[in-house]
């Protein structure tokens, strides 16, 4: 079965196809069994018969010792048949020529008719009976043509052209079927790119085509709908946040110096930065809309804003894909800060694949752990022990790099780095 399976047309277009055209031509077969194998064969019968009739009335009419020419003369009027006599021979073989499907038909038939020895043989061109007279050979020659039927070929002829005019149509009316499938389904693919045009795809097709259509976008609104309202609901939960926080600062700056103060102030800063992350990030992802660009002078002037010193950039001169720029901007630059914030070197370098855009950033840290390298993506979680929130960071960065390169249809993984430390890989559709 996986055999059969291997050689199955792939696409829905072609097997629907199949569908369609396998059973024309099983069709095809059975009328050409049933048309030309029978209909041939009684043709063949029935000239058959007739010829070894006319033969046996031309064998007659020498036995009454009609004249020659008289007897020729008749046979080519009446018959449309070639008579030629050679004196004072004997044939040397009777029967056939030898066997052939022409041949069985004649033999069956002079064998019910004709009397006298004979013999069948065939040329390109003409069909020979020869039969003894007497002591004379009495050939008799019909043209071959006339053992086809003139409908045979026209059949032929006509029943190709049908199967092909209604193969045509059947492939035209399909593809016309499938076309709003490719389009529903290339209009997903780019919703989870980050496209969101109303006009990018319209319900059309046949009637069970179009319900899929509507239900992808009902439910596209309401994925939207509610991506909104959670964005929205934690960006203002995260803004009203500021009012206790600012609070919280001028009441830290009354308290007594000492380490109780320091703790205090540096928890609030972490809340504070968790908070602008949180907003920024929101703000992003709801608004942004996607933008030709041209890659390699956008992160150039990334890079521009770090020093530049330690960080080796490498790229097509031109490398043209569409982006939110914000939202990749901070993901690289979050990609940078996690990277001096533990290397001292960086290397970026952007690769142009078939369909793909191929970002690799590689540092000289002491990289990631494999069993941790899935687990940093997770929103709030450090490497470092204890989550010890005296270090920098909040454990968003690679989380929202993420949920940023995702939001493209892309993809970003860990690796390990050629230079000794860790490796960024971000794929992003051209």
């Amino acid at each position: 079965m996986p055999f059969i399976k291997s050689f199955l047309p792939k696409t829905l277009l072609n097997r629907s196809l199949m569908i369609v055209i396998l059973p024309l031509i099983i069709l095809q077969f059975i009328l050409s069994y049933v048309f030309f194998e029978r209909h041939t064969e009684t043709i063949l019968k029935n000239i058959s018969e007739n010829l070894a009739g006319n033969v046996e009335f031309i064998s007659q009419w020498y036995d009454e010792n009609r004249d020659a020419e008289w007897i020729k003369g008749q046979a080519f009027k009446n018959m449309n048949l070639v008579i030629a006599e050679k004196k004072n021979q004997h044939l040397s073989s009777t029967g056939q020529y030898r066997s052939g499907w022409l041949y069985k038909p004649l033999v069956f038939a002079l064998r019910a008719t004709l009397t006298k020895p004979y013999f069948i043989r065939l040329t390109p061109d003409d069909v020979i009976i020869s039969f003894q007279q007497k002591n004379d050979i009495i050939d008799v020659y019909m043209q071959r043509k006339r053992f086809f039927s003139r409908t045979t070929p026209l059949v032929l002829i006509l029943t190709s052209i049908a199967a092909a005019l209604l193969s045509a149509i059947s492939f035209l009316f399909m593809r016309n079927q499938i076309r709003p499938i490719i389009r529903l389904a290339e209009s997903a693919d780019l919703y989870g790119r980050g496209y969101d045009n109303e006009d990018l795809f319209k319900p059309e097709g046949a009637l069970e085509v179009k319900k899929v259509g509507f239900a992808f976008l009902r439910m596209k609104k309401r994925l939207n709908r509610l991506l909104n309202e959670r964005l929205e609901m934690l960006a203002g939960v995260s803004h009203d946040l500021r009012t206790p926080i600012t609070r919280l600062k001028l009441a830290s700056t009354m308290l007594q110096e000492g380490e109780l103060k320091n703790q205090i102030s540096n928890d609030i800063q972490t809340v504070h930065t968790m908070v602008e992350e949180f907003i920024h990030f929101a703000r992003g992802a709801q608004y942004e809309a996607l933008k030709k660009t041209n890659l390699t002078p956008f992160i150039q002037s990334i890079v521009n804003n770090f020093d530049q010193q330690k960080i080796n950039f490498v790229s097509p001169k031109e490398c043209w894909v569409e982006i939110k720029r914000t939202s990749i901007n901070r993901c690289l630059t979050n990609i940078i800060v996690n990277s001096f914030r533990y290397a001292d070197n960086l290397w970026i370098k952007v690769s142009l694949l078939n369909h793909h855009v191929l970002i690799n950033c590689d540092d000289d840290g002491p990289g990631i752990p494999i069993e941790e390298r899935e687990k940093v993506f997770q929103p709030f979680y450090r490497l470092d022990a204890a989550r010890n929130l005296d270090t920098p960071g909040v454990g968003l960065g690679l989380s929202i790099a993420r949920d940023l390169v995702y939001a493209h249809g892309g993809d970003i993984r860990l690796d390990n780095s050629p230079h000794g430390g860790l490796r960024v890989q971000i794929t992003l559709p051209c």
